[in-house]
């Protein structure tokens, strides 16, 4: 407007620099606000389904009769819930659980909003040092408006080691564009990660899939090529044996696919990094919504090349016999995981190995608390728990024993043994598992099962039920592998367990 004036002389000139100077004030004040606007608005995106979780969360603690302090931690109103009765047990289990589920999620919100906190703040500060109260170059703003986008959460925000309950407070606190981000750039984070929803965890880990493919086929090639163009052979660098183990590899990944085409499946786990194996767990049905939830674990010589399309078939075959017993109204459904998501022992050279070996429960051990944590996140994913059962057959039945031995925390419903060399223990009450609720299937011509290599014979523990094998018009159970085949009593007895019906087994 200055410019556009009639005047001219020493005094125009100082009122025309004036005005260009409150112009540029008024400008960089402008800009300034703008930025401390978007970012405050960003820090508000960022922060709503944070305080939603943290409602929630107080919520449910009101509903429990519980009061959660300012640092997180949980006031149980009602401590005492111990019972000699089976419904009394399972309340008093299921209400510390819940008790150390808000402590969990509380703790993991308030990191949460702490991380949120710095990083507004912080940018805010930055902000302010930009403008000084002689007047900065404004350049400086735009840069520091983008700050607090660039710092929200990606790989070193998400919680490594923690409880299935953190992690899953960790999840419903972050916004759509986190947890999108996340899927798609870094699905190695989450995919394994116990606590989170299955379908998120499926669809990260089939992009996984497709990367470790991709890797392990360069991976092959340039082993090959190594070979081919020593004449030594992997003598000198052991490229022979990494090829194999890599091919290995390979038809795991070939297995996982070949199962997931079959269609109606979650993959739960891949890991093909932490041991000698490549480790999966894959569901037949939807278990972030089914009523009954079974999950399976099978022993010695298991292994996912060679037998998850197996077991997974076994565990289709279940579900089917499980949903002809469910009522219809209201409608139930279920979802049965092959769970092989620890290096089961194996023959051979593996003898030698303490930790690979059958005759030693380390594997067990390590396997247990792997087990433990994936059966913790199923319940902390969903708002209403699942009835929850779990099976395991041959060594793998000591595995489970393992991941329920003195743990509260993983809301199993009902063990089931099938063909099992021990529990590791002479006594039930080392299980939480409701009284009652541990079954133990043994066929007729089962060596393996009279074993008790592990503990006492499972049949003979007191505290223990009897799981029919035979009899009530269905096909007996025979040798040690076949408690799963269609059409035999155990299949249907076990399917009865998992359908919370355990009342009704039936058979010799």
């Amino acid at each position: 407007m200055s410019e556009t004036l009639e005047w001219t002389g020493a005094a125009a000139d100082a009122a025309r620099t004036e005005i260009h100077s409150l112009r540029d004030g008024y400008v960089r004040g402008a800009d300034q606000l703008m930025s401390i606007g978007t970012c405050v608005e960003d820090l508000g995106y960022a922060m709503y389904p944070l305080v939603a979780s943290v409602l929630d969360c107080d919520r449910e603690a009101q509903d429990s009769d519980a009061d959660i302090t300012d640092d997180g931690g949980v006031v149980d109103r009602m401590p005492l819930y111990s019972s000699a009765s089976e419904d009394a047990w399972s309340l008093g289990r299921d209400r510390l659980r819940r008790i150390r589920d808000l402590r969990e999620r509380a703790t993991e919100l308030l990191t949460r909003a702490r991380y949120l906190d710095s990083q507004g703040a912080a940018t805010l500060r930055t902000l302010s040092d930009s403008v000084s109260a002689t007047g900065a170059d404004v350049s400086t703003i735009p840069a520091a408006a983008t700050e607090f986008r660039t710092a929200a959460p990606t790989e070193t925000a998400v919680p490594m080691g923690r409880s299935a309950p953190a992690n899953a407070a960790f999840w419903d606190s972050l916004t759509m564009a986190e947890r999108t981000r996340l899927l798609v750039d870094r699905p190695d984070l989450i995919g394994n990660l116990d606590g989170i929803p299955a379908m998120v965890r499926d669809s990260a880990n089939r992009r996984m899939l497709v990367r470790e493919r991709t890797r392990l086929e360069t991976v092959a090639d340039d082993l090959q090529n190594r070979l081919n163009n020593n004449i030594f052979g992997g003598m000198l660098d052991n490229a022979d044996a990494g090829l194999a183990q890599t091919r290995k590899r390979l038809a795991a990944l070939d297995a996982i696919t070949a199962t997931l085409d079959q269609g109606d499946r979650q993959l739960l786990v891949l890991d093909n990094r932490s041991g000698e194996d490549t480790l999966a767990a894959i569901a037949v049905g939807n278990v972030d919504a089914a009523t009954h939830v079974a999950v399976f674990v099978p022993g010695l010589d298991s292994d996912v090349q060679g037998d998850l399309r197996r077991y997974d078939g076994d565990m289709d075959s279940l579900k089917k016999t499980v949903e002809q017993l469910l009522p219809k109204d209201p409608p139930e459904t279920v979802a049965c995981v092959t769970w092989m998501n620890y290096e089961a022992p194996h023959l051979g050279w593996n003898l030698l190995n303490p930790n690979r070996s059958v005759v030693s429960g380390s594997a067990a051990i390590a396997g247990g608390e792997r087990l433990s944590a994936f059966l913790d996140g199923l319940d902390a994913a969903r708002a209403e728990d699942p009835h929850l059962s779990l099976l395991g057959h041959s060594y793998g039945s000591l595995t489970a024993a393992y991941s329920i031995r003195g743990a509260d925390d993983t809301g199993v419903d009902d063990l089931v043994v099938l063909g099992s060399p021990g529990l590791g223990t002479g006594t039930v009450a080392d299980l939480s598992i409701p009284p009652g609720h541990v079954f133990v299937g043994e066929a007729s011509d089962d060596r393996v099962a009279d074993l008790g290599a592990f503990g006492t014979d499972p049949s003979h523990l007191d505290g223990t039920e009897k799981l029919p094998t035979e009899g009530s018009g269905y096909l007996p159970a025979e040798g040690h592998g076949g408690y799963f085949a269609e059409g035999t009593t155990a299949q249907h007895n076990s399917a009865l367990v998992v359908a919370g019906r355990a009342s009704e087994l039936g058979g010799g």
